[in-house]
């Protein structure tokens, strides 16, 4: 069988096997000239024969080889002519400095994309085989990486693919000359003072020689391990971030700490990627530091915030962890005062009802979000106000005063809330911290004759009317 016709039936069965596209898929080929690239271009244009696949070949010239650059393009142009592949060639011009491998890959891949978008394709396709495969594992390994590193480059990430990565090189090398082509040698790739040069040129020989043959397999073996481990650890991760989220404020994606201290570093590491990526719409830039950090953060006491990369801040708050984008930033609330027959009020996000009773309700019990007061107690009018300095009362239940803010750290009030607890007073005496706990001295009594009834709700929720309770004594 010949290098072509086995590349193909190779081909075929690793597209179905990860199920690479759909039928129909409009596919980018990204062609540079060399024997990868020309070996990815042959293959496809073979394929495209069998199956229902569209194709397009954009070759991008950096012009950093002078007229070598531009025979480069030449010869893509040429093959694709020969082939009927339409193609597309595109000049960047990269400034002087450091880092110009990097920069020149960044530069590639805006005009990949624009093109991909422009011309409304589904799929980048690059012709990274199995050597490419190994570099990068060891340029991770090197760097320190986890499972996410170990599993190298993916077959399949978002809309790039990768299908030759079990393919040598000398595999391409055959199929383009057995398609009659010759491919375009780069000088650069010879200077091993580019790491990944010199880990093609001098180290993974070295090991192939003295430790491992078969180092290219079984590094693509490692590759394959840990991008099956990688896929089930996100999948853990998004069923527990869907199982353990709260509704805490809008905003906020958060979780109580208790059930995440149970987790192993790897899940949590998971977890916190996951988390981070529903905040900002950012994959690639949560590290281990980060992680580190979020760690270190869960484990304090207390309230305490850390800002991470892509404005995402994250917040320990007693009991739970949570992430925003953006720090958020309390809205200004507006004292309110409250007349005797004053009907509403609303302070910040909150909504107030009052009513006038004459006799307490059978049965009833004070919530978070429905009190009664001893009127004869109470000084009009009202104000309904957030905390201020040396602010104290007397909670309901006890028989001595307590500082308002030892009443919200022993509540577990976050810092950054408690200036948006809405504090109804009459002159300096609070009467109910709201959603907290009443004044021991405005509780009815049961011999009250004169009492009021507070409703709080949200202010962008409809309003309620108030339930109509039975009273003591009297039938309905």
């Amino acid at each position: 069988m010949s290098a072509l016709q086995s590349g193909l039936e190779k081909l075929r069965k690793h597209i179905d096997d990860k199920q690479l596209y759909p039928a129909g898929a409009k596919l980018l080929l990204a062609v540079s000239g060399g024997s990868d690239s020309l070996g990815l271009l042959c293959l496809f244009s073979k394929l495209r024969l069998q199956s229902s696949i569209t194709l397009l070949c954009c070759h991008v010239n950096h012009g950093l080889r002078g007229e070598h650059s531009d025979r480069d393009e030449a010869l893509v142009k040429e093959i694709c002519l020969k082939l009927n592949v339409p193609v597309l060639c595109r000049r960047v011009q990269l400034d002087e400095g450091g880092d110009l491998e990097n920069r020149a890959r960044e530069a590639r891949f805006e005009v990949l994309y624009h093109v991909l978008d422009l011309y409304r394709f589904d799929f980048i396709v690059l012709g990274h085989q199995q050597e490419d495969q190994a570099e990068t594992i060891l340029m991770n390994m090197f760097r320190g990486t986890g499972i996410n590193g170990m599993a190298g480059i993916r077959v399949k990430q978002n809309r790039l693919l990768h299908p030759l990565l079990d393919f040598s090189r000398e595999e391409l090398q055959a199929i383009v000359s057995e398609c009659g082509f010759e491919w375009a040698v780069d000088a650069s790739n010879e200077d091993t003072g580019f790491k990944r040069n010199h880990l093609r040129r001098e180290l993974i020989p070295y090991l192939q020689a003295n430790f491992a043959p078969d180092l290219l397999d079984k590094l693509s073996h490692l590759a394959s391990v840990m991008d099956d481990a990688d896929v089930y650890f996100k999948q853990q991760a998004a069923m527990r971030f869907k199982k353990r989220r709260v509704e805490s404020e809008p905003g906020l994606i958060s979780f109580p700490i208790k059930g995440l201290k149970k987790l192993s570093d790897t899940e949590l590491y998971y977890f916190f990627k996951l988390c981070y990526t529903e905040t900002c719409l950012e994959e690639m830039d949560f590290f281990n530091s980060h992680f580190q950090a979020i760690k270190a953060l869960m484990e304090g006491n207390g309230s305490a915030m850390l800002h991470l990369s892509n404005d995402v801040v994250v917040y320990r708050e007693y009991d739970l962890i949570s992430f925003s984008w953006g720090e958020l930033e309390p809205p200004e609330l507006q004292e309110q005062t409250v007349e005797e027959d004053r009907v509403w009020a609303v302070f910040g996000n909150h909504r107030f009802q009052f009513k006038n009773l004459k006799l307490l309700p059978q049965g009833y019990q004070p919530s978070a979000a429905n009190v009664i007061l001893d009127a004869d107690e109470i000084a009009w009018p009202l104000v309904i106000r957030s905390r201020e300095p040396g602010d104290r009362f007397i909670p309901s239940g006890m028989t001595s005063h307590k500082k308002l803010k030892d009443f919200f750290i022993d509540s577990k009030v976050p810092a950054r809330q408690r200036d948006q607890v809405p504090i109804i007073a009459d002159g300096n005496r609070i009467l109910w911290v709201v959603g907290y706990r009443v004044d021991e001295r405005a509780l009815p009594k049961e011999d009250s004759t004169k009492l009021v009834q507070i409703i709080v709700e949200p202010a962008d929720e409809k309003p309620k009317r108030m339930s109509r309770v039975k009273k003591r004594g009297k039938k309905q």
